[in-house]
């Protein structure tokens, strides 16, 4: 049971809690702002890093995967300078976005490995472009129609790369078989 006592505490427990907001609140702020720059840096760190383990790196697998990072990072970085409303940084970052996924493709294509018996990198790099198609989608919806082509081209580059991984890991002869059973299906069928 409460007691009258507590009922008074209750009122001073929520200002309370409402000074603490009030003071957190510009604390919150400086210090988000300040999350904004130290994650500009580190998005550079984190590409130094990858540029430098891509450059060390001599298995095929090991490249793709820092092409990966390489490509989300261009991603992150295209996706915050749209947030800051500079489009042309965005394009910027979105085609070396592009750049890395070409990269990475042509890497695991010429690397003559049989994606069906060891898929180690082609799945990853399918998973990651799964990922990263959704984002895009999502940065698109910020760009006017007359400003999309970067953007599209991006988009375009990854479906292209996912459509290839897709191939490699489960066989041409089994990726887009179900379109042509079924338009096989509506030709045989007679007509009413």
């Amino acid at each position: 049971m409460l007691g009258p006592d507590s009922e008074k505490a209750k009122p001073t427990q929520r200002a309370t809690r409402r000074r603490a907001v009030l003071v957190s609140l510009p604390i919150f702020a400086l210090t988000w702002s300040g999350q904004l720059v130290f994650s500009e840096e580190s998005l550079k760190k984190d590409l130094v890093q990858q540029q430098e383990r891509l450059n060390r790196e001599t298995s095929p697998v090991g490249k793709v995967k820092a092409l990966i990072k390489i490509a989300d990072i261009h991603l992150r970085a295209a996706g915050q300078a749209i947030k800051k409303g500079d489009l042309a940084a965005a394009d910027r970052n979105l085609e070396l976005y592009k750049e890395s996924v070409e990269k990475a493709l042509e890497i695991l294509k010429s690397s003559r490995r049989n994606a069906q018996k060891n898929p180690a990198g082609f799945k990853e790099f399918e998973i990651s472009l799964r990922k990263q198609l959704r984002v895009l989608d999502d940065l698109r919806s910020h760009y006017s129609f007359e400003q999309e082509q970067t953007i599209d081209a991006a988009i375009a580059a990854a479906k292209a790369a996912q459509d290839a991984m897709f191939a490699e890991i489960f066989g041409p002869e089994n990726t887009g078989r179900r379109k042509e059973k079924d338009s096989s299906h509506h030709l045989n069928q007679p007509k009413e």
